[in-house]
């Protein structure tokens, strides 16, 4: 009925429609402008709300999205170059519309000389380096043949230490463990053994036998090793620290000639007085330093002799392959300080394995490979984030086989949109990692830390490399320059 009466007067019923309107404001006492911009009002705001969260929700969802999931079965080789004896460097293509780009080094350990080695950027225990700079200085430094290189540990930013243990050569460059993260370690011929490992160290002096703190920087009042990784003296003092106070310091020298004092501030002595001022604040300087020169070469297992060479607190230098044990000096109180030619030993015990002697270790996270089993283990080892486990990223990983004699260190990049790839989640890594033939892999630091050198090359670009990422730890496989009974260096 209101149909027909709508299309037959549509005048009469807008005209009806207002004045009902009318007395409807009146009789609530609201005049008509004013009710009407009111509406108007409420369903702006109300429109621009709903506006507002549409548009964060699917921000949101884009943000916090994972990969969309697809099972690797398959990896296609598209280069495949022989690098050295028993040494190849492979590019794979793994299946799927967008595929996964896979760099796989891969060598085999049992030919004489065929190795892995780790390289500390800088050779500081607060050090980062590029992966190019830091396979062309332990090249040219250790003159072995480096096959290639991938980053190692995570680290931490602002402080740039490493998480995790991490050995290198038979000495402890990082002790504490963290969480439950999985770490490979590797014996006198490089052979690898994944696990939750954990390090103690024990120092004795005389007949006292005293637990290690922590190695390369102090956290607490108790026992430190210092090795050559933590610098030339004890404390240490970064160059680049001295070099910012010194751009300031030397603002005030404009009135250095208005000056009465003898001594003429050059920029030697205003660098060398920084330095010791820096020095002396530490919590370090106080501690009663023990030189000590080892008598064997080190190794995690295995006990290890020193010789004192000196015991005295405020700043010493660190001795030529050789450590300083840093105690309080009230530890003495009562007792005799160690004399020159005293003998120390120095003892780190691994809870896995204690009888192996290890030589090198490296912490990542989490196990992508148990005992040919292609699953992560993120959740075991305390990794909750959604963005770590479940998106596509740049990964690196490192494997052995089921023989433990062929080592693999593996690179995947980030997505690349022009090409047409995307990068892995974890669970695709694990995959790649078993149909490469690891028996066992361990994820290591990725995401914009992941990279991989291979000769003076980074595998990720073409042409000239740009500037990535400064990591803490390089893991490298190389041909070792000279080999020894035992294919030790």
């Amino acid at each position: 009925m209101l149909r027909v009466l709508t299309r037959q007067y549509p005048g009469w019923c807008r005209i009806i429609t207002a004045v009902l309107m009318i007395l409807e404001f009146s009789l609530c006492g609201v005049d008509l402008p004013a009710a009407q911009k009111a509406r108007r009002s409420k369903a702006t705001v109300k429109q621009a709300t709903k506006q507002v969260k549409r548009t964060a929700r699917r921000r949101r969802v884009r943000r916090s999205r994972p990969a969309r999931p697809f099972a690797i079965t398959s990896l296609t080789p598209i280069k495949d170059s022989l690098i050295g004896q028993g040494a190849r460097y492979i590019e794979y293509r793994t299946n799927g519309r967008t595929p996964i780009v896979v760099h796989a080094l891969l060598v085999d350990r049992s030919i004489p000389g065929n190795a892995l080695r780790l390289v500390k950027a800088e050779d500081h225990t607060f050090g980062l380096e590029r992966l190019g700079e830091m396979a062309q200085r332990f090249s040219s430094t250790s003159r072995h043949t480096v096959y290639g290189l991938v980053n190692g540990n995570f680290w931490r930013a602002v402080r740039n230490t490493l998480i995790g243990p991490c050995v290198i050569d038979g000495e402890v460059v990082e002790m504490n463990s963290y969480k439950k993260w999985s770490s490979a370690f590797f014996d006198v011929r490089s052979g690898m053994t994944i696990d939750t490992f954990t390090i103690s160290g024990m120092v004795q002096i005389g007949g006292r036998q005293m637990p290690i703190s922590t190695v390369n920087h102090r956290d607490d009042q108790g026992v430190v090793v210092y090795n050559s990784y933590a610098g030339n003296t004890v404390p240490y003092v970064s160059p680049k620290q001295i070099e910012r106070a010194y751009q300031e310091a030397i603002k005030d020298t404009v009135f250095i000639e208005q000056d009465s004092t003898e001594a003429a501030l050059t920029q030697d002595v205003l660098r060398q007085e920084i330095a010791r001022a820096r020095r002396e604040r530490d919590a370090e300087y106080p501690m009663l330093k023990i030189r000590v020169r080892y008598l064997r070469s080190p190794s995690v297992n295995v006990p290890i002799p020193c010789e004192v060479l000196s015991a005295d607190t405020a700043t010493v230098t660190m001795p030529i392959r050789g450590a300083v044990v840093s105690v309080p000096r009230s530890t003495f109180f009562g007792g005799e300080i160690p004399k020159i030619g005293d003998t120390v030993m120095l003892l780190y015990r691994t809870n896995i394995a204690p009888q192996t002697p290890f030589m090198n270790a490296v912490c990542g996270t989490p196990r992508l490979v148990r005992k040919g089993s292609a699953k992560h283990e993120a959740l075991l080892e305390g990794s909750t984030g959604q963005r770590f486990i479940s998106h596509a990223l740049a990964r690196c990983a490192v494997g052995t086989d089921s023989t433990g004699s062929r080592l693999m260190l593996v690179a995947v990049p980030a997505d690349r949109p022009e090409r047409k790839t995307v990068g892995a989640t974890l669970q695709q890594m694990s995959q790649i990692m078993a149909l490469l033939g690891c028996r066992d892999a361990l994820n290591l630091d990725g995401g914009g830390s992941a990279g991989m050198v291979v000769g003076d090359d980074h595998v990720f670009f073409e042409g000239v490399d740009p500037l990535t990422r400064r990591v803490g730890l390089g893991i490298g496989l190389v041909k070792l320059s000279k080999i020894l009974r035992g294919g030790i260096r």
